[in-house]
């Protein structure tokens, strides 16, 4: 590990267990900010929510992995997206290979993920009700980081 990092707790209402905490030289929202919404609550077999990752406007530093935590209201059947993708009851982690991009000021990334439950009427009614974001840096070789990097 280069430096702690304090973790980040996130509280999620409605959910009777499960602590993510993470730490270390991942990164734990310190430069990103995640935010998922329903864009369709039906395409014939999934609910279809939009994931917007924004990088903040005071960390410069090559970020060559980010790995997102959504926490749905319902048990899932099914999850997928263009990038690497897990799910395991109610949460799906999704990780993006950035390969080695810088992201400055403000940069975006947004992309999608398809979730299903057990049936129809629970996948219509979906709800994201968690997201983190983690980040996986890298040194910037240029020696512009405003985070040491």
């Amino acid at each position: 590990m280069k430096k702690y990092e304090k973790p980040d707790a996130v509280v999620i209402q409605e959910v009777s267990e499960g602590v993510y905490v993470a730490s270390g030289d991942s990164g734990s929202g310190d430069c990103w900010t995640v935010s998922a919404k329903s864009v369709q609550d039906w395409n014939g077999a999934y609910h279809v929510f939009e994931v917007k990752c924004k990088h903040s406007a005071s960390v410069e530093h090559i970020s060559s992995a980010s790995t997102v935590r959504l926490t749905f209201s319902a048990p899932l059947t099914d999850a997928y997206s263009e990038f690497t993708t897990k799910f395991s009851g109610n949460s799906v982690t999704i990780v993006r290979e950035l390969h080695a991009n810088a992201y400055k000021s403000g940069d975006t990334m947004t992309y999608k993920v398809w979730v299903k439950a057990a049936d129809e009427a629970t996948t219509k009614g979906l709800a994201c009700q968690g997201a983190t974001i983690s980040c996986k840096k890298s040194v910037n070789v240029q020696g512009n980081g405003g985070d040491g990097n």
